[in-house]
């Protein structure tokens, strides 16, 4: 993130014990000009000459660190501006820029009492004020952040890169109209800046104006060709835009200007997963560690080999429904003769317990027992070499807990009707939950279809959007702790439609009849242009043939609900007449 320096004096200060003589004035003059003109060992030159003559100069002794912190020798920068402070602390530019070099430093805590100092001092500190806005929006703290860059704002109106950081905090806060404006105004400012042409870019794909990003990114690309961030956003639009050929040769492109760009290295393991290429896909997706924050550990990586008795450490390390799908691998590694010791979060642990023949589980963030090799969920495929064709797709391979199913079994199920659990929005953090989510208002076309229940597994804020709604849905919501509840309450239903969430993953693991309605450009694990899907048998995807229009897709289902509810319908009265029980077959939605 940018910062920006406090300005040296532009004329020699004369905030010292001693009288300043004109000799020294005029060497700090040359010490200044110097410095502006980037002479760096000149200005420190002219600055040990004034200290010569006088020790106690602070504005010497300031231009000094501010030399070794433009040089990188932050330590020493520190050390003369501390010097500067205790001689003369009645200059707001010290205080700033020393917290400059203590950010530099990694000392945050300390740069932002510099920070706060400053701006006690002067007010109109500007750059303080921008600076420590800086420091509590990598923080998060985005309403303090919000805070002072409007005060920077208000001091100096012109200043684009507060608009543009001010943007940043909109932007992180999904807050995508504000965070636009902020880029538009910066723009006028400074039109031809390709950075602040990219920013506008990622906020238009956010609120997915997708050809206006286009527009955006071009021009920014425009301004400077070997722009990998522009490259690669151009991958990820065409991406969601389902253009895949145009996807790939932007991501190569970027590539190309940048070999070791994580997130472009990302976006290529994805398209080549997403077209069913495993060979490649899952050795390039390790690239995602220089994208990810990676668990640092000092035990070996488990890469397929026999483990012999070996106790290995299986981690969650993305979503909850990523470990969900992921943990059908427990029985391979088990297989090559590893003892599994699983790291997961606490809603799945309870679940995870009834895998046949782990160690006991422990929990992220408790202390682990000793193990002998580690491997991330995802890297799994990877170690076990899993092709298209050689998924572990037996299902199922979870099961709920007896206490579980018999808290679930306490709810009054209708004996007669076809019972439907439905979800409609995953994680609200989740970048592409936009396109994901399916609008409860089209759902709602569902809820009066005779001989069909509707229960909701849908949990988290998106939960409370049924509850301010009259509807005939069963709020299953109170119900559920963690996952363990959530697989209770599937072995009850004879459906679960889900978006594309964690609770889509546990009704495949379980082999529930099931169906996911997926945008026209889905997660790279539903692969295209197919509605069977092979990681879970039991699942059929129904997706979108015009991107974010749901209106097709809910059509289908409705169409399939009736056909599925008539057959158990039929099937109840043929077990009346004939005493013997049978079960709905899920019905294969119709093109």
């Amino acid at each position: 993130m940018k910062r920006k320096p406090s300005a040296p004096p532009r004329h020699a200060g004369a905030a010292t014990k001693n009288d300043v003589t004109t000799k020294i004035q005029m060497q700090m003059a040359i010490a200044l000009r110097e410095y502006n003109a980037g002479n760096m060992a000149e200005a420190e030159r002219y600055c040990l000459q004034i200290l010569f003559l006088d020790a106690h100069y602070s504005d010497a002794l300031y231009l000094l660190g501010m030399a070794a912190f433009n040089t990188k020798r932050y330590q020493i920068a520190e050390r003369m501006i501390r010097h500067a402070i205790a001689i003369n602390g009645r200059q707001a530019y010290y205080h700033s820029n020393l917290g400059n070099t203590l950010l530099a430093l990694g000392q945050n805590e300390a740069a932002i009492a510099c920070f706060r100092r400053a701006l006690q001092v002067d007010p109109a500190r500007f750059e303080a004020c921008f600076n420590l806005g800086n420091v509590l929006l990598a923080d998060k703290k985005y309403d303090e952040a919000e805070a002072l860059y409007k005060q920077t704002l208000a001091i100096n109106p012109g200043y684009a890169d507060a608009l543009i950081n001010l943007g940043t905090v909109y932007r992180q806060q999904n807050r995508l109209d504000e965070a636009i404006d902020c880029f538009r105004q910066a723009l006028k400012i400074s039109p031809d800046n390709p950075n602040f042409c990219c920013n506008l870019g990622d906020a238009l794909h956010l609120r997915g104006d997708l050809d206006e990003a286009i527009r955006w990114y071009m021009r920014t690309v425009q301004l400077k060709p070997d722009h990998p961030k522009a490259l690669n956003c151009l991958c990820n639009v065409h991406f969601d835009l389902g253009n895949l050929p145009e996807a790939v040769a932007w991501c190569n492109r970027a590539l190309a200007q940048r070999p070791d760009y994580g997130e472009a290295l990302m976006n290529r393991s994805i398209l080549q997963l997403l077209q069913g290429d495993f060979l490649n896909g899952w050795r390039n997706y390790e690239v995602r560690w220089s994208v990810f924050s990676p668990r640092v550990f000092t035990h070996p990586l488990w890469q397929g080999q026999p483990l012999n008795g070996a106790r290995i450490l299986l981690y969650g390390e993305q979503g909850m429904g990523d470990s969900v799908q992921f943990l059908r691998y427990v029985p391979l590694v088990q297989a090559a003769g590893g003892r599994v010791l699983l790291d997961l979060p606490a809603g799945l642990r309870r679940l995870a317990a009834q895998i046949p023949g782990i160690d006991p589980q422990v929990g992220v963030g408790e202390p682990l027992p000793p193990f002998d090799f580690r491997c991330p969920l995802l890297s799994l495929p990877l170690a076990c070499g899993t092709t298209l064709e050689t998924i572990p797709a037996r299902v199922p391979y979870l099961a709920p807990p007896q206490e579980a199913l018999a808290k679930a079994a306490s709810i009054g199920w209708p004996a007669e009707g076809l019972r439907v659990g439905i979800v409609w929005a995953g994680n609200p953090t989740h970048p592409k939950n936009r396109i994901r989510n399916v609008p409860l208002d089209l759902l709602a076309s569902l809820f009066d279809l005779e001989g069909v229940h509707f229960y909701s597994l849908q949990i988290g804020e998106a939960a409370a959007d049924l509850v301010a709604r009259k509807t005939k849905v069963t709020n299953l919501a109170p119900m559920i702790e963690d996952m363990a509840d959530t697989a209770a309450l599937m072995k009850f239903l004879d459906l679960v439609i889900s978006v594309d969430t964690s609770m889509a993953h546990l009704a495949g693991a379980l082999g529930r009849p099931l169906w996911v309605l997926l945008p026209k450009v889905p997660d790279w694990r539903w692969l295209l242009d197919r509605e069977d899907c092979p990681w879970y048998p039991s699942a059929c995807l129904v997706r979108q043939t015009v991107q974010n229009n749901w209106g097709p897709v809910i059509e289908r289902v409705r169409a399939g609900l009736i056909e599925m509810a008539a057959r158990k319908q039929a099937m109840i009265a043929q077990m009346r007449s004939s005493q013997t029980q049978a079960a709905p077959q899920p019905v294969q939605l119709s093109t």
